[in-house]
């Protein structure tokens, strides 16, 4: 098993201030979506807040930022520091119809390598993906450098990115809602 963290702590300055963990598809919040798939796959699951609580859920402990501020690589840094197993599943909030498929399918890609990222039409999703608690100490250089780009830590890493492009299943599920037309538009896609 492996252990699972949610990033929620971003700002939502494109959704007009409104959390996207809120946010409601099928009657489900993105957040309770997140929480119930990635809990199939998940010994523990954390929810990163950077620095302001929004909600609590029963069974997923909210972890703040130790570096806050800096974006997603800090969330992830909390994240592994909390993690119990030898890997983390990462899950941003905005992305409601990830499933635990996904991470099983990575899981077997991953051998022993430092991470593994799903990449859709040579687009990495580094917020879906799974990385090993040994790259810490990488992420903990990046941040002291002030260097915020999950991109530039996971160049220094050994890092499989696994192409599922035409896995029309996994590219669904990697979609992000950003925006508030994107919400609009979530119909769109054919309900999961």
């Amino acid at each position: 098993m492996m252990d699972g963290l949610i990033l929620a702590g971003g700002k939502s300055l494109r959704m007009e201030g409104k959390h996207k963990g809120f946010l409601v598809y099928n009657k489900e919040t993105f957040m309770e979506r997140l929480i119930r798939e990635m809990k199939r796959e998940a010994e523990h699951l954390w929810i990163s807040y950077g620095t302001e609580i929004h909600a609590s859920y029963e069974g997923c402990p909210v972890i703040m930022d130790e570096y806050p501020g800096c974006g997603p690589i800090g969330g992830i840094h909390a994240g592994l520091r909390q993690c119990q197993a030898d890997a983390m599943m990462v899950a941003a909030c905005d992305m409601p119809f990830l499933r635990a498929e996904l991470y099983r399918h990575l899981k077997t890609k991953m051998g022993s390598a430092d991470g593994v990222v799903p990449v859709v039409r040579e687009r990495i999703h580094p917020l879906a993906a799974i990385y090993s608690k040994r790259i810490l100490p990488v992420l903990e250089e990046q941040i002291s450098n002030e260097n915020y780009r999950l991109t530039n830590a996971l160049i220094r890493l050994n890092i499989k990115y696994v192409d599922v492009t035409g896995m029309n299943e996994f590219e669904k599920m990697l979609r992000n809602i950003n925006t508030v037309e994107e919400y609009g538009n979530l119909y769109e896609v054919k309900n999961t």
